[in-house]
């Protein structure tokens, strides 16, 4: 009894010993990270809103106002063709929380701790989908639940990635 007991736990031992390793553990995404991905010029190509039971859409085929992100920053921009320059309207600096999915963001005027925008945004390739709330929607309690279809009183820009020229 006791020779079948001692082979029976070698080979759990021996069993276990050779067991898979768990997959490591996720790291908390990196705003950071998700910052450089979004970073440089964009251009509006659509807008969607939804009031009271009814979408509206813009599309843009060459639209003045762009966005601009560097680091936290976000900047409305827009072109000046004969002057050559580009003129940086309102900026905003970004807050992503990275750890839910759609990553949601916050925008607020820099200066002010007010939240101007709040929602989500999905990033695949050279677009970049934004579905928020402006401010001056109530108590802001509430934030989009997706970045492809606007619910009640949300707006979703569609931008699209400028290639930037290089000198």
């Amino acid at each position: 009894m006791l020779a079948r007991l001692s082979i029976g736990l070698v080979a759990l031992v021996a069993l276990t010993a050779f067991a898979p390793v768990p997959p490591p553990r996720l790291k908390k995404a990196d705003p950071r990270h998700m910052l450089l991905k979004m970073k440089g010029t964009w251009r509006t190509v659509s807008t969607e809103r939804m009031l009271s039971g009814r979408l509206t859409r813009s599309a843009t085929k060459a639209s003045t106002r762009n966005v601009r992100i560097e680091g936290n920053t976000w900047s409305f921009v827009y072109p000046n063709p004969p002057a050559g320059l580009v003129r940086a309207a309102t900026t905003y600096q970004i807050n992503l929380d990275t750890t839910k999915s759609p990553v949601w963001f916050d925008l607020t005027r820099e200066g002010l701790a007010t939240v101007y925008m709040r929602g989500v945004l999905t990033l695949e390739g050279g677009t970049l989908k934004l579905c928020y709330v402006l401010g001056s929607r109530g108590d802001m309690t509430g934030r989009p639940a997706s970045a492809s279809v606007p619910g009640e009183g949300e707006i979703l820009m569609t931008l699209e990635r400028i290639k930037e020229e290089t000198p």
